[in-house]
């Protein structure tokens, strides 16, 4: 009877060393998927916010090339700089008698 209680004991313990080792490699896969999930999310925020910031500075830069296109523009068509502004005045009366 000493050797079936023996034998009994030692299935005993190595199903418990399994079972302990079992629940260690579940705990150990649901912290990595946690950890897996987490940094997923973390990286779909960071792509999100950095395509926004690419689509800024492609508005930037095609601000920046039309500012350039109108200063050469105006270069190219001889325009001056305005200093001194001279209104021409017109009398009610005869503003009145063109309508």
């Amino acid at each position: 009877m000493t050797i079936a209680k023996t034998d009994s004991q030692r299935f005993f313990i190595i199903a418990v060393i399994l079972a302990f080792v079992l629940v260690c490699f579940y705990v150990f896969q649901v912290v990595k998927l946690t950890e897996a999930g987490y940094m997923r999310g973390e990286r779909e925020s960071l792509i999100k916010d950095l395509k926004k910031e690419t689509a800024e500075l492609k508005l930037a830069v095609s601000k920046d090339r039309n500012l350039v296109n109108i200063e050469e523009k105006v270069v190219a068509e001889g325009f001056q700089k305005v200093s001194k502004f001279d209104y021409i005045v017109v009398s009610e009366a005869s503003a009145l008698a063109a309508k």
